[in-house]
């Protein structure tokens, strides 16, 4: 089987992007190998919109294209389902829960996108977190990993997409102000969404600060043009004035800027060429190097700080030296930290400052290679 190529799979999300945006009225994508699409619809996660425009402009649909929007669609039934139940047991037992970014699409959009979980934030303190996740935990679910800064454990049960009770919102300031401005979700009893100013900020943040590595992914784009559509023009001000203040603007910006020009219909502007380019590579040529949660999270985070540019950087390196918000995930770690905090937290910190320079070295080359590819 041929190799994925990297610069087709470009040449394939430029013209998925004219086709997402109205802009080819006789779309004939460029036929890649199977390798090079299932690279794409890996990383930009957008088959079922995708197979749709092909559809209503009477066009072919890869066989690929198709089996992936299948598997999109029935992830996409199955988050539907889960909210559904999560909302007869928050009003049941009155608990106030609202439905986060993709869940949203998913029970109210006529055009929703992949997901992978389903994500509720319920008020704190933990409690209530706790409440509704002992509800899921007699339905079958079972917490699985460690709890992080804004949620607890993610939950699973077989056959079903995994859940996230949040109790926070990482990145975003969670205020009774925002929980003023939430709106019930129309026909799903006991949930209700976020403002339209908040959901859309929400959004921005999550891709561009707490996910850089999902910058400008076309189902991302495809979510916050639904997200924009919602807003009216005084909101959209109010979402700019926070862009503007942001230290990450340019790149909150480009993504606005590119959900924008996709739901006006004008030629997309790719923002986020080198942000693909780098994960085509990790999903390609070195899919081979598989997950470490000792290391991944460290190499991602340097690689695409290295393509974001100084603030990501500077970013990088705070984080790395700032005590640890969440206890370790290593038994021996956690031991150590609970007995004498203070000794655990500097180990921790001087374990995660040589890390992060291991991972700038071992990320450079793979920076470089994605700016001349995107070039």
């Amino acid at each position: 089987m041929p190799r994925a190529s990297i610069r087709d799979a470009l040449r394939l999300r430029a013209a998925v992007l004219q086709v997402l945006s109205g802009r080819s009225q006789s779309p004939s994508l460029q036929s890649g190998s199977v390798c090079t699409w299932d690279v794409f619809l890996r990383t930009e996660r957008c088959a079922l919109a995708l197979k749709s425009r092909l559809v209503m402009a009477g066009a072919g649909v890869p066989n690929v294209l198709e089996a992936a929007a299948t598997r999109e669609l029935q992830r996409i039934l199955s988050a539907r389902g889960q909210l559904l139940r999560i909302g007869q047991l928050a009003l049941a037992h009155d608990i106030p829960a609202i439905v986060l970014k993709g869940g949203v699409a998913a029970l109210t959009s006529a055009a929703p996108v992949d997901l992978t979980d389903v994500d509720v934030l319920v008020p704190s303190p933990h409690r209530e977190a706790e409440r509704l996740a002992e509800l899921l935990d007699a339905e079958g679910f079972r917490a699985t990993g460690p709890a992080a800064t804004a949620h607890l454990a993610q939950l699973i049960a077989p056959n079903a997409v995994q859940i996230e009770v949040h109790f926070a919102i990482q990145d975003v300031e969670v205020n009774d102000a925002m929980w003023q401005r939430t709106r019930p979700l129309d026909g799903v009893p006991g949930l209700s969404r976020l403002g339209a100013v908040d959901h859309l900020w929400h959004l921005l943040v999550h891709t561009v600060v707490t996910h850089p590595y999902r910058r400008g992914a076309l189902r991302d784009v495809l979510l916050t043009m639904e997200a924009l559509r919602d807003c009216a023009p005084a909101e959209l001000r109010d979402v700019e004035r926070r862009i503007t203040a942001h230290p990450l603007s340019p790149h909150l910006d480009g993504l606005l800027a590119m959900a924008r020009e996709l739901r006006d219909g004008l030629p997309v502007r790719d923002r986020f060429r080198r942000e693909a380019a780098a994960n085509y590579v990790l999903r390609g040529p070195l899919s081979w190097l598989g997950f470490s949660r000792f290391w991944t999270s460290a190499f991602l985070t340097a690689l695409f700080a290295q393509l974001g540019g100084v603030t990501d950087r500077r970013r990088e390196l705070a984080w790395a030296w700032q005590p640890p918000a969440n206890p370790s995930p290593w038994e021996f770690a956690d031991r150590l930290e609970r007995s004498l905090p203070r000794l655990g937290r500097w180990c921790r910190t001087g374990v995660r400052v040589p890390r992060l320079l291991v991972a700038r070295i071992a990320a450079w080359p793979v920076a470089v290679a994605a700016r001349r590819l995107a070039s």
